[in-house]
């Protein structure tokens, strides 16, 4: 027999929206767009049935569309290519179970046109906008406006009727036509929604930050280029935020209470300064493989960085077990009218952490103990797997509250192990374009910085605020940084490290064949920011060593690429 299900129970939201499974960011960027829209909440639009590319096609194709698709139903097999690689997120593409998930979240409207089995987000848009909602300062509101008038573009302000006033892109075009196509949505009001701020409230201020910077590029490019820009930052720093958490949590379980330094008013992180992160016991320092040649000594010490976080789920799930089954407690005492449930109707990881402490030993001893009874009487000792027997001996030593958790770990620690090893792999784009980790086959995982991730994150550095009275239409401009300052900038603001070793995150001093590894490693970064085409080794003087923008954006507006020689 198993566990209860009240017993397996792992998941609270004041930890993590997540519900650790492998995600893919078209479905995450699809269910944000619909919280986006209806400001935090789901749509009450849940499609069941299949969708086919054909289906899709002949709204393109049909005679009465012609004069707004001009061409398509005089070539309908090259529409129908269109639309499946365009326009559509696939399911095993290109294999013989292949079927759509729904529209790519090239506009906010893509939501209404999801299948809901084949479009599961698994609480990663749920994690991104509470993480933007919750972020400090005006750049969260910020960041959620500037995401709003970007995806919905080409509606009225006040509805989602097309308006049709500047010139948009064919993709956008296409989504507002199947809009038209359908009825309006509503959003699905949910008693009792936990909203609260994520655990680490520095990672959503910058990620906040990062995405208003970003932002501030969407009419200099592509549509397409800037939407793949979002869903690679969107997933790095959904990342950075689940292994912060798997540091910080375990500690603050250890200790009865979060960490004086961490919580909205107390956390030290500032998105704007040279070193956001300075003070904050929690950072994430990740050792990257830059040339992404395996067997390298560069790669063998991605490989120990990769180990060393990997090494923390065990004590995650264990912590985070604890926080659930505390809520569980604290809820049994409010039942018995022994504790009152705050206003806003939940707890918060902080309050619960309380019930953990020895004013609760006898109420806690009591109900814990309960628990391990039933269990014992649901399962026979004949059909206990060998090394959880013993955990149900009083002999141990062991509080009931420690033996139920140590039980819970011994029958359920390696299923939750795998599943958040799994979502770290995809948050971390693994494999694909954008990613911050690799792993060959049969290999071992090691952490890298592909060249899709390192253009974004350029991008976003090498942008600045505006000064107040600027005349400038663009909100930010443009800055070069040497090797050296965008170098110290990925250590301080994202803890990925090249040049030198993250000490306290699995490392120790650099020794001479560490040292060498690190050279080696620092030449690959050069060389791979030449590839991307944002530096260029003018001589070999230091100071003229710098990354320079592909746009140049003064306070007074954009200055192109023959202005910026001619000006100089």
């Amino acid at each position: 027999m198993a566990l209860r299900r009240r017993d397996t129970e792992f998941k609270h939201l004041g930890v993590s929206y997540l519900d650790f499974k492998r995600v893919q960011m078209d479905r995450v960027l699809t269910g944000f767009l619909m919280r986006l829209n209806h400001r935090g909440l789901t749509s009450r639009m849940v499609r069941r049935n299949n969708l086919s590319v054909a289906e899709f096609t002949s709204e393109f194709t049909d005679a009465r569309h012609a004069d707004s698709f001009q061409g398509f139903a005089d070539h309908p097999d090259m529409a129908r290519r269109w639309v499946e690689t365009q326009l559509l997120d696939m399911v095993n593409r290109g294999k013989p179970t292949q079927a759509v998930a729904g529209l790519r979240p090239l506009h906010g409207l893509t939501y209404k046109f999801r299948d809901y089995y084949h479009s599961r987000p698994y609480g990663a848009d749920a994690q991104l906008y509470e993480m933007l909602r919750h972020a400090r300062g005006p750049y969260g509101t910020l960041a959620l406006e500037e995401i709003r008038k970007f995806f919905f573009t080409g509606l009225d302000a006040t509805s989602a009727v097309s308006a049709h006033k500047a010139p948009i892109d064919v993709e956008t075009q296409a989504v507002l036509h199947l809009n038209s196509q359908v009825r309006a949505d509503s959003p699905h009001n949910v008693k009792g929604w936990y909203s609260a701020a994520p655990l680490c409230i520095g990672q959503a201020d910058l990620l906040a930050d990062d995405v208003v910077r970003l932002l501030a590029l969407k009419d200099l490019l592509p549509r397409i280029t800037m939407v793949e820009y979002l869903k690679i930052l969107f997933a790095f720093h959904l990342a950075l935020g689940q292994l912060k958490t798997m540091k910080l949590l375990p500690r603050a379980v250890a200790r009865s209470s979060t960490d004086p330094a961490c919580g909205h008013d107390r956390c030290p992180a500032a998105a704007d300064a040279a070193d956001p992160l300075a003070g904050c016991p929690f950072r994430a320092g990740l050792f990257v493989d830059v040339a992404g040649v395996p067997g390298s000594p560069a790669a063998a010490l991605a490989e120990r960085s990769a180990e060393h976080w990997l090494r923390r789920i065990p004590g995650f799930v264990r912590a985070a077990y604890t926080v659930r089954k505390l809520d569980e407690f604290a809820e049994h005492l409010v039942g018995q009218g022994k504790e009152i449930r705050s206003a806003r109707g939940y707890f918060t990881v902080s309050e619960l952490l309380r019930f953990g402490t020895g004013n609760y030993t006898r109420l806690r001893d009591e109900f814990f103990s309960a628990r391990l009874t039933s269990i014992a009487d649901d399962i026979p000792v004949s059909e206990q797997p060998e090394e959880v027997r013993p955990l149900l001996d009083e002999a141990m030593g062991l509080d009931p509250f420690e033996r139920y958790l140590e039980l819970l770990m011994a029958y359920r620690g390696r299923y939750h192990h795998k599943y958040v090893v799994d979502t770290i792999d995809a948050l971390l784009l693994k494999n694909r374009p954008g990613a911050a980790i690799a792993q060959p086959h049969q290999g071992r995982r090691r952490f890298i910085l592909d060249s899709a991730l390192l253009e974004v994150l350029v991008q976003v550095a090498l942008l600045r605020v505006n000064p107040r009275g600027g005349s400038s239409p663009y909100t930010h401009h443009t800055v070069s940084l040497r090797l050296d300052e965008f170098l110290a900038l990925l250590r301080n603001r994202y803890g990925l490290h090249v040049d030198r070793l993250p000490a306290g995150d699995g490392f120790g001093p650099a020794g001479l064949e560490e040292e060498a590894a690190l050279r080696a490693n620092t030449e690959a970064f050069t060389t791979r920011m030449r590839e991307i085409g944002f530096y260029d080794d003018l001589s070999d003087a230091y100071l003229t060593q710098v990354i320079t923008p592909r746009f140049t954006i003064t306070e007074h507006g954009l200055v192109t690429a023959g202005e910026r020689q001619t000006r100089t």
